[in-house]
């Protein structure tokens, strides 16, 4: 029988420094306090969400005030707190600056005395991970942390169903190796037990979930900002996730970081303490439509019957301003510019909607075909 790791779960409705290390500490101490992990002299690795550079109230990036409180607690501890992070997009100190400064991390880290990092070497680093020996180079000051503690934001994702804690250590991975990935493991299966495979090789020893304001949508960069007024705190990302799955009403098996956990024997049960986990449930958490329907389970998901109704990345190109962001980062190179706006190789497009998740203006949308729209419907 599996040991059920505690999950501790406080409201929260504002992003007030104070009030938010307030609740902060209150969650720590649920699972035994900040002395229980970080010791006086020891290297603390803080990794938020900074996916791309945006402002917090866009609800795509954890918000500052969430990091400088675990931050806070840290040097209250005798720690030393570093950010580390690797965006979307080249891993350079340039891309770092603009992100800590857009997502409002450079202020609070300012305000705290938190160190911002740019040191962009890697390292290989190789670990058990669930019964089979992994390596994968990662951010060189993640890996020779004492302790890292992973500052998820609770959002959907048009690949992935979902993104928290577990897939936010896809951050692990500088910039632009993210998409030989997603290029080599374009099975949504794979990629999500790589996904599993990569976290556990970080290890972090704690995991904070900004759910303040979370996602739901089109995420997990141009959804829309949902008010779920709520921190969670575990040691364990993957329990962590499933009370954040219950939380939004996705089923294990409809989310491939969960499914491909519970296939794995990953541990993922979990006791709510603190407030009620009951209070934050909601039924009608929009959520991208990719597994449902029993697909998966009969094996049809990448059949050719169903590959012709997967959706599809669409730009609209009115709002997009011709960057050449998506062009740059798409792993399978079937973007092209014509006349300053991107166009789509859909023959050779896999899916991963990278575009999506790095567009700075919100223009590329996902598109679901009428077949799966009426199926999603039919499960209502």
């Amino acid at each position: 029988m599996d040991i059920k790791t505690k999950v501790a779960l406080k409201a929260c409705a504002t992003y007030d420094d104070d009030i938010v290390l307030g609740i902060v500490r209150e969650l720590t101490d649920a699972l035994g306090g900040i002395g229980k992990y970080i010791e006086k002299g020891m290297v603390v690795a803080l990794k938020p969400n900074l996916l791309l550079p945006s402002k917090p109230d866009n609800g795509a990036t954890t918000n500052p005030a969430v990091v400088g409180a675990i931050g806070r607690l840290v040097i209250e501890a005798g720690g030393k707190p570093i950010i580390v992070e690797s965006p979307g997009g080249p891993y350079n100190k340039a891309i770092l600056r603009t992100a800590y400064r857009s997502c409002g991390i450079d202020e609070v880290c300012e305000k705290f005395n938190i160190e911002l990092n740019y040191d962009t070497s890697l390292k290989k680093v190789t670990a058990d991970c669930f019964g089979r020996k992994r390596s994968f180079m990662v951010l060189k000051p993640l890996a020779e942390a004492d302790f890292v503690i992973n500052l998820p934001k609770m959002k959907t994702h048009g690949m992935m169903a979902f993104t928290g804690a577990v897939k936010n250590m896809f951050g692990a991975i500088a910039g632009t190796e993210k998409a030989a990935y997603h290029m080599n493991v374009p099975d949504y299966d794979a990629f999500a037990s790589n996904m599993l495979d990569i976290c556990k090789t970080i290890s972090p020893g704690l995991t904070l979930m900004d759910a303040v304001e979370a996602m739901e949508g089109n995420g997990p960069s141009a959804g829309k900002v949902r008010k779920m007024n709520l921190l969670l705190a575990s040691e364990s990302p993957y329990a962590l996730d499933m009370a954040a799955h219950d939380i939004i009403g996705l089923p294990a098996d409809e989310s491939y970081i969960m499914a491909q956990a519970l296939e794995r024997g990953v541990s993922v049960e979990y006791e709510p303490t603190g407030d009620s986990i009951d209070d934050f449930m909601v039924v009608d958490y929009d959520i991208p439509f990719k597994k449902g329907f029993g697909l998966r389970k009969k094996n049809l998901l990448n059949s050719k019957f169903i590959t012709r109704f997967k959706s599809k990345p669409i730009v609209d190109k009115k709002t997009c301003i011709g960057c050449g962001i998506c062009m740059r980062n798409c792993p399978a190179e079937v973007i092209e510019m014509k006349e300053g706006k991107p166009s789509f190789d859909y023959s050779g497009c896999i899916r991963c909607f990278c575009c999506q998740e790095l567009c700075p203006e919100h223009a590329i949308t996902i598109k679901q075909p009428l077949l799966i729209k009426l199926l999603k419907a039919g499960r209502k």
